[in-house]
């Protein structure tokens, strides 16, 4: 099955293929965790969020080989 998204045209082409490597990744090997967030967010707030959910993903043991 195919799934297409549309992003927000002020995204750079860049953002756009990190997201859908992110999906890809995360489709064929484990259970994407999706969050949302504000406009407004900066890179180092994101970065800091991700690394966040990531330390908490991992010591619950549910890290994907």
């Amino acid at each position: 099955m195919n799934i297409e998204i549309t992003v927000p045209e002020e995204w750079s082409p860049g953002q756009a293929l990190a997201t859908r490597q992110l999906l890809q990744r995360a489709m064929l090997g484990a259970q994407p965790v999706i969050a949302f967030v504000r406009k407004d967010v900066t890179a180092d707030q994101l970065e800091d969020i991700y690394r966040r959910v990531h330390a908490l993903i991992s010591e619950a043991g549910m890290e994907p080989e």
